[in-house]
């Protein structure tokens, strides 16, 4: 289970959705089971294509969330025992133009 830690933008980000309860709860979600069973299927992880080091996983339909695993192992995928820097919460398109 990878230690996570956020950043200030995803900090900032999720004092954005403060008064979305609804999203929040998926947020939390999401960033629980990354944090349980990042292999979690649910999560839909992914590369994110124009930043080698930035990945994502789903919080829902139109929301990722981008992270960057600080160890990566010899076959390329994260090593989920190392600690994990959580980026930013953005909607999909978004994200994926500026994932840090």
């Amino acid at each position: 289970m990878p230690e996570l830690v956020p950043n200030k933008k995803f900090n900032t980000d999720l004092e954005k959705f403060r008064h979305n309860k609804p999203l929040l709860k998926k947020i939390a979600r999401a960033v629980n089971m990354l944090e349980k069973n990042p292999r979690y299927p649910g999560l839909g992880i992914e590369r994110i294509t124009n930043d080698p080091s930035a990945w994502s996983a789903r919080v829902d339909r139109k929301y990722r969330i981008s992270f960057e695993p600080t160890l990566i192992q010899p076959s390329g995928s994260p090593d989920w025992s190392a600690p994990v820097k959580l980026l930013r919460i953005l909607d999909h398109d978004d994200l994926y133009k500026a994932p840090r």
